[in-house]
């Protein structure tokens, strides 16, 4: 049987919810340290003392702007390795690469994999009976279930990779 690669980056809206959320966040709050900045350096005719205190704000709010912007690129940079990686299902079970970390789960430690129908393909999400592996940086995933990634077409290459004589669940999509 020949092995399946999923592709992760397909799968990014339905296991990193958390982390897409955080980034919109990062992302607004940078914008709006940026805009509020803006406005503040407009020149205005103010006394002296209120001209200081405005730039002094001016520079908290850039400061600001550059930390949010820092955060979200730190999320970015943690998550890539997710997003860069691959899931692929062999006859051994589900290896886990992401960089030059790779991890096996074995079809006896997989208590169910179900397919989820999604853009003219399908998402498989696992259910395992022990602790997900973390070397290859599942991301925010739980520690027992996680989103593997997307695959195009029907459900049949996956389907005949399952190993339901070892006691894993496949589920295909609802008909």
């Amino acid at each position: 049987m020949s092995p399946v690669v999923l592709r992760r980056a397909r799968a990014l809206h339905r296991s990193h919810r958390v982390s897409l959320l955080v980034l919109a966040f990062l992302v607004l709050m940078t914008a709006f340290s940026v805009a509020v900045a803006v406005i503040d350096s407009r020149d205005h005719d103010l006394p002296a003392f209120l001209s200081a205190l405005t730039f002094g704000l001016r520079w908290g709010w850039t400061v600001l702007a550059v930390l949010w912007a820092a955060m979200a690129l730190l999320l970015v940079a943690a998550e890539l390795g997710w997003l860069t990686g691959t899931t692929t299902l062999t006859d051994r079970g589900v290896v886990l690469r992401s960089g030059r970390h790779e991890a096996t789960i074995g079809w006896f430690d997989i208590d169910e994999l179900r397919a989820v129908p999604s853009a003219g393909g399908h998402l498989y999400h696992l259910r395992t009976t022990v602790p997900m592996p973390r070397p290859p940086r599942l991301g925010l995933q739980g520690r027992r279930e996680a989103w593997l990634g997307w695959h195009p077409g029907a459900d049949t290459a996956v389907a005949a990779i399952a190993r339901p004589h070892l006691g894993v669940k496949y589920q295909p999509p609802p008909r």
